[in-house]
């Protein structure tokens, strides 16, 4: 299938140890806000901005006569888990609303590439999920019969920005650090799943940042290019990602069934989360392999940090 990419750029100010949960703002009698209550009129677009914490967004909507959209970051509190089509702005999870039941998280619209300014900071975590929208077209309920199949996916690609131009444009001028990819859907390597929850991920390897860039790529160029985020995390700025570090470590099998082995980690400290960001498996000074006891875990996937001085390495772990 046809492979579509997208981005937007998150900024985000500085301040440490503290949290983006949303709950500040105040949500129109709608649901939600996408920038039309804030819309002046006196052009076509128009980019309204607002803050939440320590975190700036921005929305661009747009008026084009006979209809109006919107992408970039909107926010939202509805918990309707059934409309499937671009009128619903909620999030996907078991009950509806925001992470750790909260009530406001923000709702993306990845459609076109724009930055925003900030200083520095450490960006640690955030919680993420599918749209309803997405997620019901993902698993075919939607009526539009494009389920997804073997081979399928859905991947946001989470990446640092370390310095831009300072102006909302397509982020040509960016200069780019380290990346994490989040699959949202994945069918693909034996893997069948789709979120559908509110999700840990752990951030802390992009390090020092001025903003965030998000990127779609799917196997299915008709895939709302939506998802949800919460609770973004921020702290003094964190070890960056090692890439020749993370290269040397080994891990295998994986998927696993009973035990996995992380290899070339002499002396670095390990830690195991689940997607939910609790803690599974901790080892302060590891031997050169460890091989790890899956068959306490759960099915599903798991995130290994390998921590050596200043090196970091993020490895995902999948227990079949």
């Amino acid at each position: 299938m046809k492979t579509k990419l997208l981005f937007a750029i998150l900024s985000i100010a500085t301040m440490a140890n503290a949290q983006t949960t949303f709950e500040t703002l105040t949500v129109p009698a709608t649901g939600y806000f996408n920038g039309s209550t804030e819309y002046s009129g006196s052009g076509n677009e128009e980019i309204i901005t607002y803050e939440e914490e320590a975190a700036n967004f921005y929305v661009k909507y747009t008026d084009a006569g006979s209809y109006d959209f919107w992408n970039g970051f909107a926010y939202s509190n509805q918990t309707d888990l059934t409309t499937a089509d671009h009128t619903n702005y909620s999030a996907y999870s078991p009950n509806g609303g925001g992470a750790n039941n909260s009530s406001n998280y923000c709702l993306a619209y990845i459609y076109a590439s724009d930055t925003m300014t900030f200083d520095g900071l450490g960006i640690t975590s955030m919680y993420i999920t599918n749209s309803v929208w997405a997620y019901k077209y993902m698993d075919g309920s939607d009526g539009s019969m494009h389920d997804y199949t073997t081979g399928d996916y859905l991947k946001l690609t989470i990446t640092a920005v370390l310095d831009n131009n300072g102006t909302l444009t397509d982020g040509s001028d960016d200069t780019l650090g380290n990346s994490i990819d989040f699959y949202l859907a994945d069918f693909t390597n034996g893997n069948a799943y789709i979120i559908d929850d509110w999700t840990f991920v752990d951030l802390s390897s992009l390090g020092e940042v001025v903003g965030l860039k998000f990127q779609f790529s799917s196997s299915d160029n008709m895939t709302p290019y939506y998802f949800a985020m919460d609770d973004i995390g921020f702290g003094p700025a964190a070890s960056v990602n090692d890439n020749a570090f993370a290269e040397l470590i080994s891990v295998y099998p994986n998927p696993a069934n009973n035990s996995i082995n992380i290899q070339n980690i002499q002396g670095a400290s390990l830690t195991i989360n689940d997607m939910n960001g609790k803690k599974i498996y901790s080892n302060s000074n590891c031997n050169q392999t460890e091989k790890i006891d899956l068959s306490t875990f759960s099915k599903g996937i798991y995130f290994a940090k390998i921590q050596l001085n200043n090196k970091v390495a993020i490895k995902k772990i999948i227990r079949k």
